[in-house]
């Protein structure tokens, strides 16, 4: 049986914050541009005064796809609505 260590465990909020993302990205949200960018941006003071990502690499990777997919999913439904509102 292979052990996880605390850093290994999977956080449900944060899963389930991606999930949020990517959910919101696809429909063209503004909220999943702020998700993604929030993933990827967010940092933490320590006790020490040293500032750290707030997410681990993998999540801050999920916020760069969230984000790209936000804007691209923005892009396309701005540009189908214009085009419907034209005809």
């Amino acid at each position: 049986m292979i052990r996880k260590n605390a850093s290994q465990k999977i956080d449900n909020s944060t899963r389930n914050y991606i999930y949020t993302g990517y959910l919101t990205a696809i429909f063209g949200g503004i909220l999943g541009l702020v998700i993604g960018w929030d993933l990827m941006r967010k940092k933490r003071t320590l006790s020490t005064g040293e500032k750290i990502f707030s997410y681990s690499l993998m999540d801050r990777q999920h916020g760069a796809r969230i984000l790209i997919l936000a804007i691209i999913c923005f892009i396309l439904l701005l540009t189908l609505t214009i085009i419907a509102l034209d005809s």
